[in-house]
């Protein structure tokens, strides 16, 4: 098969050694929504800043989608793509190739946060604390307490593995009435997986329905020192009705995800005490490559061989 890409040009090399590939070839990135349609399948980056939204009010090709017959995006997220994009014969996103780290991730947030590393870590100069500082303000504990997902996909799904092996409770809320995929994660209306959450992780596609999903109603009725995880996208948060919650001294975040990213110079959020903000990496993992191609080999061999598509949109 022929295949476009959007990677650096070095990607040809690499992806006309794949089994089945034919020729591999390069879309310029000033250029990169003017996508060829005399090629079998399209290999697409989500847009990044500003270019999110030159994605969604980029042309449709003349003739689109033409010869492709399978579009495989390298995200598992669905958004920052042109509309057009998706009326291709087949589409399929790379969900559940990252999940493990982004739940590490979340994971590794909910601890930090837990055990106040940031605070009790000793820098140069600091003297050692008395041991009864701890006895009146203990560090906390994951054991016991409840992790609220919204979302219940591939990585809140992992999240959810790796809070039951610390003894969470676990309960989420989904978008449809698929039954739990374990035992122990109880699926509960939205409104009671915030109000009940001591970490709540967020984990949901950002749609229509899904922009503001915690909105100034839903932050104020959750637990004053709740914790949230955001690694879906930054939409899903009313970020105004967040800071003003902060600044009352309610509730703390850690957000690896914003909107919009990245977040303009000096804003508050980026600032404050309650809240951490990486810059999207929870993704970030050293077999993601290795992980995807194999994504964009299996998918391309589903499509000759006229088998469903793994991640298929």
């Amino acid at each position: 098969m022929r295949i476009a890409h959007q990677f650096a040009p070095p990607m040809s090399a690499m992806l006309a050694g794949l089994p089945g590939v034919t020729a591999a070839s390069h879309v310029p990135q000033d250029s990169r929504w003017d996508l060829p349609t005399d090629v079998d399948v399209l290999f697409v980056l989500h847009g990044e800043g500003d270019d999110r939204a030159r994605a969604m009010a980029a042309p449709r090709p003349a003739g689109w989608p033409g010869e492709v017959k399978l579009v495989q995006l390298a995200s598992a997220g669905a958004d920052d793509y042109p509309d057009w994009l998706f009326e291709a014969p087949a589409v399929a996103s790379a969900s559940g190739t990252t999940a493990i780290p982004i739940a590490e991730y979340a994971l590794a947030v909910m601890l930090a946060h837990a055990k106040q590393l940031a605070t009790v870590t000793l820098k140069p100069g600091d003297a050692w604390p008395e041991r009864n500082n701890f006895v009146g303000q203990p560090l906390a504990t994951l054991h016991g307490r409840t992790l609220g997902l919204v979302g219940l996909g591939n990585i809140a799904t992992q999240v959810a593995h790796y809070g039951h092996a610390f003894g969470m409770t676990i309960i989420a809320s989904r978008g449809s009435n698929a039954p739990s995929p374990e035992p122990w994660i109880k699926v509960v209306p939205l409104d009671e997986v915030v109000a009940r959450a001591d970490h709540l992780v967020l984990a949901a596609p950002i749609t229509p329905e899904t922009q503001h999903l915690l909105n100034a109603d839903r932050l104020a009725r959750m637990q004053p020192q709740a914790h949230i995880v955001n690694v879906g996208r930054g939409g899903l948060i009313d970020q105004d009705a967040l800071l003003a919650e902060l600044d009352k001294g309610r509730l703390w975040a850690s957000l690896d995800v914003t909107d919009p990213e990245p977040l303009p110079p000096g804003h508050p959020l980026q600032a404050h005490a309650r809240c951490r903000i990486t810059p999207h990496v929870s993704w970030s993992n050293p077999d993601i490559n290795r992980r995807i191609m194999e994504r964009l080999m299996e998918n391309i061999r589903r499509v000759a061989a006229g088998e469903p598509l793994l991640g298929a949109l």
